[in-house]
């Protein structure tokens, strides 16, 4: 009942006021309202059952859902653990404080397969130091995902050392369309190998690899052996998509939303029949339905992240993602997530 009730009325706040207002104010309402609401009121949302666990690089997810890379406010990650993700990604931290790109940096787009966005945000964060005092402020009963961007291999060594004695696991995003980085390492397996070794050396705790569907499928295909062989523990497929948008202020930017879930559903597919059952795998871009993550889940993920959806479905997305999973798996018969897949080699 109150799951129906919420839902309701995140929908008519959606659609008849955020939606309606600039992409900034909208951002800037929602999430100041987010951070008002109570974490117990939250927690009554949640839809908590053993069944739901999994396993990613070692570290035991209560859920497969996860909020993806994009905030780095504490009491915005600490009320998305209430709701019910399995874990949660800060955005991704640089050496230095970055003010990002210029509004307009942020616009909502509709394609065939639905309502997206596209963003240049620029990586605006607060850079390491003043992320790392943060931290410990941050009482976590849901795993942590600490995501760093750097300019160089040492910049990503110095983030990881820094930041991972605070983290469940790494994410080592080279796949932002923000970072200029990310297009040079992508045609180099080898640099790719070497930074990763580099982190794999900096700590002991898991390594997520983020990939992008940006790169060439002959790139990836090579990335992902030089992945495994430096230690990474899961890879994250999916992020944005590199756009053309004259609205935003760099001209172009990465789009999120459904348009990207048929190339995600794809490659996790063909991830899986590659990295076998060793490796975990993390499906993440345009799952914006309970369909779309059990569909991504039965191809072989280990793991769904989500963004779009969480604003235009709002609080009650992870709980509806756990009450289609579990119906999935009492109509099947099965007693746990990983049955679900059909794509594992």
């Amino acid at each position: 009942m109150l799951l129906a009730l919420v839902e309701r009325l995140y929908g008519l706040a959606y659609r008849g006021a955020l939606a309606r207002l600039s992409e900034a104010t909208a951002v800037r309402l929602g999430q100041a309202l987010f951070r008002a609401v109570p974490v117990g009121l939250l927690r009554r949302l949640a839809v908590d059952d053993h069944r739901l666990g999994v396993e990613l690089g070692g570290v035991r997810l209560p859920g497969p859902l996860i909020l993806s890379s994009m905030y780095y406010d504490l009491r915005i990650l600490r009320r998305a653990m209430a709701l019910g993700f399995g874990a949660v990604t800060t955005k991704s931290i640089t050496v230095a404080p970055r003010a990002g790109h210029p509004e307009p940096n942020l616009v909502r787009i509709r394609t065939r397969e639905g309502l997206g966005f596209v963003n240049c945000n620029g990586f605006r964060n607060p850079g390491l130091d003043r992320f790392r005092a943060a931290l410990p402020r941050l009482a976590h009963d849901r795993p942590l995902i600490v995501s760093v961007a750097g300019e160089s291999p040492d910049e990503y060594r110095r983030l990881v050392e820094a930041l991972a004695p605070y983290a469940d696991m790494i994410e080592v995003n080279i796949s932002s369309p923000n970072t200029r980085l990310v297009y040079e390492l992508s045609a180099s397996p080898a640099r790719v190998g070497a930074l990763l070794r580099g982190v794999r050396g900096a700590t002991a705790r898991p390594i997520i690899v983020k990939l992008s569907p940006d790169y060439p499928d002959e790139n990836r295909r090579a990335l992902v052996p030089a992945a495994i062989e430096a230690g990474v523990d899961a890879i994250n497929f999916g992020n944005t998509r590199r756009v053309d948008e004259p609205r935003l202020s760099q001209g172009a930017g990465g789009l999120s939303g459904p348009a990207l879930f048929p190339t995600v559903l794809e490659t996790v597919r063909e991830l899986r029949r590659v990295v076998g059952s060793t490796v975990g795998l993390i499906a993440t871009g345009g799952i914006d339905t309970p369909a779309k993550a059990l569909a991504a889940l039965e191809a072989g993920a280990d793991a769904v992240g989500c963004f779009t959806a969480f604003i235009t479905r709002g609080p009650t997305f992870p709980p509806r993602v756990a009450v289609t999973l579990l119906a999935a798996l009492e109509q099947r018969g099965l007693g746990r997530l990983a049955e679900l897949r059909t794509g594992a080699a």
